[in-house]
């Protein structure tokens, strides 16, 4: 992972502070706490000492400190009554500096998770947008943080999450990608191709009756999510066949949503699957015939003319008893 700078550079001393010095940082995105966590660390605490000291910065009355990393060590130490306790002291920069260096710091030991992380980075990305006045945009905020681009596109989504959706990830109940992949294969398509349907149930109302089918473990992975998008994708191409305003697969999209004992996989193969393997078969059969001409453009001599016109043939052949005993 690169990083915008050095962060050697941040650090000044390490001193063993009072406890008592140090406030925890309001702007730590990581709200979750487990106390199974906390009580293998303040036990392990208790027999070794804070082998890593904590990271924080001097605040301006130069007599207390704020954390910048190991609010997990510091809480522990309160539990345990450590009257003081070591801290490596960063220098104290501005807010954007001290979001990027926490980020840095974390990423370097142990990221963060999804939502913590989605959380340090919406901080970051509003005092930026406080400071140049235009929201940044995915690449300014890799660059600072040294996440990738389509990392920091998820993170951004998970943040516009409902808070109830976003407790389920950060609770390990359903994966932000199973979240990101529901709205590029349901919301989005249904947004820009059947729209009527979005209207009708709206977004919170489709994502909630997915979000109970995954729960309720009638969705049990995060791919079938994109079996619904070829749905959206013929029930558009049917209504410009016909020329209605409603299309015949648009009772299954419906269904989809309301009736909840229906799985993806039931819906997709009852109406668009046979539709969906032909188009693939036939992608397939054209590049086919293509590699075979590509074969017989590069081939040196007539014996390997002969071996790739003996496969075709043989391909030809059981291709026309297949049709035979149709």
């Amino acid at each position: 992972m690169s990083v915008d700078h050095s962060i050697q550079d941040d650090f000044r001393r390490v001193e063993d502070i009072e406890i008592g010095q140090i406030e925890p940082n309001p702007r730590n995105p990581r709200l979750v706490f487990p106390e199974e966590e906390l009580d293998r660390l303040a036990s392990s605490i208790a027999q070794e000492g804070i082998l890593v000291p904590v990271v924080v910065f001097e605040n301006e009355d130069s007599t207390t400190y704020t954390l910048i990393d190991g609010e997990r060590r510091f809480k522990c130490a309160l539990r345990l009554g450590l009257e003081r306790i070591p801290a490596l002291i960063a220098t104290q920069k501005d807010e954007i500096s001290n979001l990027v260096s926490m980020f840095n710091i974390h990423y370097m030991r142990e990221p963060w998770r999804d939502i913590p992380t989605a959380t340090a980075l919406d901080q970051l990305a509003t005092a930026v947008e406080a400071e140049i006045g235009t929201p940044p945009q995915p690449t300014a905020l890799s660059e600072r943080t040294g996440l990738s681009v389509e990392r920091i596109r998820r993170l951004r989504f998970a943040m516009t999450l409902p808070p109830e959706y976003r407790r389920y990830i950060a609770e390990g109940l359903i994966p932000l990608n199973w979240f990101w992949e529901l709205d590029r294969n349901v919301i989005q398509p249904l947004a820009k191709k059947r729209k009527t349907i979005l209207d009708e149930f709206g977004v919170a109302g489709v994502l909630e009756a997915f979000v109970h089918k995954r729960l309720a473990g009638v969705i049990t992975d995060t791919v079938s999510l994109r079996d619904v998008r070829p749905i959206i994708n013929f029930a558009e191409e049917d209504m410009k066949d016909t020329g209605l305003d409603e299309s015949i697969l648009d009772d299954t999209i419906r269904r989809l949503i309301v009736d909840r004992d229906l799985t993806i996989a039931m819906a997709y193969e009852d109406t668009v699957q046979i539709m969906v393997e032909t188009d693939k078969l036939h992608r397939s059969t054209e590049n086919m015939v293509k590699g075979f001409g590509r074969l017989l453009a590069r081939t040196r001599n007539e014996s390997e003319r002969q071996r790739v016109l003996g496969i075709a043939i043989e391909l030809r052949t059981a291709l026309d008893r297949l049709i035979e005993e149709q």
